[in-house]
């Protein structure tokens, strides 16, 4: 008898399920791992470059949107963040770390705790954003002061890689700008005609071309946590970084009117973005090591296509979340005492 109350009760959550955001998350991851894919043959294709400046204009912009839009119960986000995101992200360090050196075989080149390597920063970013944010919306216009924060902290060496603090600070209005998105702002965004949606990302993609033609700013300003260069203008760069949060919120306004509500093969990868997302970082070294079709950069776009697509469905499958579940519950366990 329960088994059938549950039964009917999980059918009708599956009836009631919104899939947008499913399908928005498996977009926005299969661009992540499509674009480190193609990272290790930016330099040998301007074809390669200029859609790898497409994908890095909006894929983690948007994806820290989501998070964002899901985080509006503040008790629950600071509450539960130490055990699903900050041990996590230490074990993930020092298995990356061992990992790179045992595996890949790169040289020694120092642990650091709070130096996320690659792409563990957002592990930790989300921790301190979900942690701090129930303090955060406190601060009166906490948005567009968001906005300029980050712009302004190109100016300062400060801000980089340690503790993540580049990305933290500008990434933090995209999780804002999330965090205060409401479900009927979602629904005015998909009343924008689907017309103009395809003429925003026509436009991203011929800035992304224009860009990689003339050589106006290079990859790293998309990564949104350099310091400004001191041979450059006092102001260019900074012109540089607010042009990519005008381009990534416009894409992903976009992409958000043009995405299906329905159910769809998306759907389940959207379900589990965060074993993709970690799996996919021990397996791009691994790509990047076997150097497959090295100096083919058009055989190797062509490549990159399925490579992204197995790993993708891979480790979006539910036993591959239930080995990352089990494995990261077993080393919490190992840490944290029993709740009393």
């Amino acid at each position: 008898m329960n088994r059938e109350v549950n039964t009917i009760l999980n059918n009708t959550k599956e009836t009631q399920r919104d899939y947008l955001f499913d399908n928005l998350r498996a977009i926005f991851i299969i661009l992540v791992v499509l674009g480190h894919v193609l990272t290790s043959m930016i330099g040998q294709s301007d074809v390669i470059k200029s859609i790898y400046y497409f994908v890095f204009f909006f894929h983690m912009p948007a994806l820290t949107f989501i998070s964002g839009y899901f985080s509006k119960n503040l008790e629950k986000s600071r509450a539960t963040t130490f055990e699903s995101l900050l041990l996590p992200y230490l074990f993930l360090n020092i298995i990356t770390y061992i990992y790179k050196l045992t595996i890949i075989g790169e040289g020694y080149f120092g642990f650091r705790a709070f130096k996320p390597l690659w792409g563990l920063w957002y592990l930790l970013a989300l921790f301190l954003w979900k942690f701090f944010l129930k303090d955060l919306v406190r601060i009166r216009y906490i948005l567009p002061l968001s906005f300029l924060i980050a712009i302004l902290s190109g100016y300062s060496k400060e801000f980089s890689k340690y503790m993540a603090l580049g990305r933290l600070l500008c990434f933090l209005p995209f999780f804002l700008l999330g965090y205060y998105c409401t479900k009927e702002h979602i629904d005015k965004i998909r009343k924008i005609p689907k017309l103009v949606s395809v003429a925003i990302l026509a436009g991203a993609g011929i800035l992304s071309i224009y860009l990689l033609r003339v050589k106006i700013f290079g990859v790293g300003i998309l990564y949104l946590w350099k310091p400004y260069q001191r041979k450059s203008s006092n102001y260019e760069e900074m012109l540089y970084r607010i042009l990519v949060y005008v381009v990534a919120i416009a894409i992903t306004v976009a992409i958000i009117t043009l995405v299906s509500r329905k159910k769809s093969f998306l759907s389940q990868i959207g379900r589990n973005t965060m074993t993709v997302y970690i799996f996919h970082l021990f397996t791009i070294p691994i790509l990047e090591k076997l150097e497959i079709l090295k100096g083919q950069p058009y055989l190797y776009m062509l490549y990159s296509i399925p490579m992204t697509a197995i790993i993708v469905y891979l480790f979006s499958r539910p036993m591959a979340k239930k080995i990352y579940d089990t494995g990261m519950n077993r080393l919490t366990s190992f840490v944290m005492k029993k709740s009393i």
